[in-house]
């Protein structure tokens, strides 16, 4: 009969108690039984504020960028022939200052710088015809006005524009198709070197005090300004 020893006892029990079970919650590895040993799993760190932050600008910028892109596209299809830049604003009235015009008396002719020469006759009282237009205000005089082409190319009267003044007030331009007589310069083209004659008319509250502006052309020339 074999006897155990009581310090013997405890030493066993000792071992026992440090042996790991499914209770004392220490990981267990089985040895021979074909169960793969657990795997560490790396759990990732989560995004810093700073780098979010960082990556909402970079997405709003990205938006922003392409708004812009898709409203001028669209902009293009609603107009497309506006330009891209606006163009540069144009004086109507900058070629009249390319020759200036003058001060002179009726008969005086005047030369512009380009070698168009204006001659405006004395006024002579007239009797229009019965088609005549504009003679409800004052007494109808006419002015004989000659033009001598000497430019290096063809000139059309029929931009010519004048305005009367007599007595301090508005002389009406008189129209008179029977006589010739127009608003403006004949429709014809005066060659370069060539003299073209025709009258213009109006009605005028005191035919001794009359004014007139006369202006060769719509564009390139100043305005002519005969007084008596």
């Amino acid at each position: 009969m074999t006897t155990e020893r009581p310090d013997a006892r405890r030493t066993r029990l000792q071992g026992l108690a440090s042996v790991p079970t499914p209770r004392s919650g220490v990981p267990m590895t089985l040895v021979g039984v074909g169960t793969p040993a657990p795997t560490a799993v790396t759990v990732p760190e989560p995004d810093e504020p700073e780098h979010r932050s960082r990556a909402v600008v970079a997405g709003v910028v990205v938006v922003v960028l392409v708004t812009l892109a898709a409203l001028a596209v669209v902009l293009q299809i609603a107009f497309p022939g506006a330009p891209a830049t606006a163009p540069p604003r144009v004086d109507q009235h900058q070629g009249a200052r390319e020759h200036p015009g003058s001060v002179v008396q009726f008969g005086q002719a005047h030369t512009y710088g380009d070698g168009l020469e204006v001659v405006v006759g004395v006024p002579q009282p007239y009797e229009p015809s019965d088609n005549a237009t504009g003679l409800e205000q004052g007494v109808p005089v006419r002015v004989q006005v000659v033009v001598t082409n000497g430019t290096e190319e063809g000139f059309r009267p029929n931009t010519l524009e004048v305005a009367a003044t007599s007595g301090g007030s508005e002389a009406v331009n008189v129209w008179d198709p029977d006589q010739g007589i127009g608003l403006t310069g004949p429709d014809v083209s005066v060659p370069a070197g060539g003299t073209l004659q025709f009258a213009l008319a109006f009605a005028a509250a005191d035919p001794a005090d009359l004014h007139l502006e006369l202006t060769p052309a719509l564009y390139g020339y100043g305005a002519l300004v005969v007084e008596g």
